[in-house]
């Protein structure tokens, strides 16, 4: 009896001795184990702090989130309890994620889309607070010409940006010329270049005109028209532009980027498909023989974007 006391008093005066951590941790040894390692996981990104404690079988929750100039965002700024230390089954441990530091860089936008600036500066925690557009003949429409406050400038996060946008000219306007007569290909490159765009191109049986020669026109000779406008035209359809069930599909690609990523749609009879998918050279000149059923419409893409309809 007297030597259980004696053990009694000598757990006692450890626990005493080491103090409340590590009275805790012998209090675990003294019972079994009941406790389990807590890493530390401070610093961590969440995913990662989420592995090593799902491998401990340890819960966890996120209890805010903390700006932090040293901890990068949706990293972890503090944990509690802290790690390195054992602690009770079951005992949910509470994170604090960084949402990186309050004032950020104003990322570099000048000379992209509009749509790819945004995106870019949502990115950094900022947003786009004003557009301002200024007519550039020299820039495309929607690109970025300035940004204030200025590139890599710091400003606080979730503060707005103003974007200076390319309107594109000013308003252009022509004498729509005169295109009856001339080959399909010359007048469509006309037409381009006029800064009008390509419509639909129909082929149409006209005994007595040259062959893949306009016959049509809209808008008519004479008319005024406004860069943009879309000229629509019908092409004389010769004997080797329909050969039984088959129909010969012409397209110059217009001058500009060297390289170009062309696709042909087909739609007859009600189906729709692809009849021909493939980078091209700037002026290169398509002819495509395609079997058809009846009358079909082709559509031209260049870069993803339709820029002419045929009919034949």
């Amino acid at each position: 009896m007297l030597k259980g006391i004696l053990k009694g008093i000598f757990w006692v005066m450890l626990l005493v001795a080491l103090g409340g951590a590590g009275g805790a941790a012998g209090l675990y040894v003294f019972r079994g184990g009941e406790g389990v390692f807590l890493p530390q996981v401070a610093g961590l990104d969440v995913i990662r702090a989420l592995e090593l404690l799902g491998e401990k079988g340890i819960p966890m929750q996120v209890t805010g989130r903390a700006f932090s100039d040293e901890v990068s965002m949706n990293h972890v700024v503090r944990q509690n309890p802290p790690g390195g230390r054992r602690i009770r089954k079951g005992r949910i441990v509470s994170l604090v994620l960084s949402n990186g530091p309050r004032d950020v860089s104003v990322p570099a936008v000048v000379g992209k889309n509009l749509t790819r600036a945004d995106t870019l500066i949502r990115l950094e925690g900022l947003r786009v607070r004003l557009v301002e557009r200024l007519y550039d003949p020299k820039r495309p429409i929607d690109q970025v010409l300035g940004v204030w406050p200025g590139e890599g400038e710091s400003i606080r996060r979730g503060e707005g940006v103003v974007l200076v946008v390319s309107q594109g000219p000013r308003e252009r306007a022509y004498v729509m010329p005169s295109l009856i007569g001339e080959p399909v290909n010359n007048a469509l490159d006309k037409v381009r270049a006029l800064g009008l765009a390509v419509g639909r191109v129909r082929y149409v049986d006209r005994p007595g005109s040259l062959r893949a020669s306009i016959v049509s026109q809209i808008p008519p000779h004479g008319r005024r028209v406004l860069a943009g406008h879309r000229v629509h035209v019908d092409v004389a359809r010769g004997a080797d532009q329909m050969a039984g069930n088959f129909i010969v599909l012409r397209y110059r690609v217009p001058y500009g980027k060297p390289r170009r990523a062309l696709r042909v749609e087909l739609e007859s009879s009600g189906e729709t498909r692809e009849e021909l998918s493939r980078e091209v050279s700037a002026g290169e000149e398509i002819h495509l023989l395609v079997r058809v059923k009846g009358e079909a419409k082709a559509r031209i893409f260049l870069d993803g974007h339709l820029v002419e309809e045929q009919t034949h």
